[in-house]
């Protein structure tokens, strides 16, 4: 019985072939990511809906503890981004620009709810929660219980203001120009200093 003809090319295609479905495709930057979706890719948009919600989530309880409130924020402000995409400004980070659109609709939401009071930013329920993690604390292991529990203390006094920019700088790893952005300052250098005080006063109270 002949042996089936067997084309040694068409190996080599199917070799090829596995070698590009292995090959991981690089990382896309959040700019590429982001001008993707701008750009109508839906799985672009899918994407960064499952990257950031969970982050937008948490942040959102720091702002207000309505679960309810927080989880309807969020799909708003995906709902509008999805639908406004080809008109929405490139970003670096996109993390940054949704924290920014979470806080906004939050802040319009709670004082749609207290309508009838003169709200200013200063007044509303931030609750940061600035406590270093479980991780942090087992990474820091030089420092004990005392000196842990002075370093919670500390960042309980800090004003919510201060809270709401470490909470940025810190555990978001977000920079001064971001950190502008988000809490809407006239300047860098106003970012900047308010971190600075902030870490000025934390370290008076620690060593207190």
């Amino acid at each position: 019985m002949n042996k089936p003809f067997h084309d040694k090319s068409d190996e080599q295609r199917d070799d090829r072939k596995v070698v590009r479905i292995e090959q991981k495709s690089p990382a896309q930057s959040d700019e590429q990511l982001w001008e993707s979706f701008r750009k109508g890719k839906e799985s672009a948009f899918v994407q960064i809906y499952n990257q950031h919600f969970r982050i937008l989530y948490n942040y959102g309880y720091q702002l207000s503890g309505n679960s309810d409130l927080i989880k309807d924020c969020i799909q708003e402000v995906f709902i509008h981004i999805r639908k406004k995409r080809s008109k929405l400004p490139k970003v670096t980070s996109i993390k940054a620009y949704l924290l920014h659109c979470v806080r906004n609709k939050l802040i319009t939401e709670l004082k749609k709810l207290k309508k009838n009071e003169q709200i200013d930013l200063e007044d509303l329920p931030f609750n940061f929660n600035t406590t270093p993690s479980h991780e942090n604390v087992l990474i820091n292991r030089q420092l004990n219980d005392n000196q842990i529990k002075k370093v919670h203390d500390s960042l309980s006094q800090l004003s919510d203001r201060k809270k709401e920019a470490i909470y940025y700088f810190y555990y978001n790893n977000l920079d001064y120009n971001q950190i502008k952005e988000i809490m809407e300052f006239g300047s860098v250098k106003a970012a900047r200093n308010l971190i600075y005080r902030a870490l000025t006063e934390l370290r008076k109270n620690i060593l207190k």
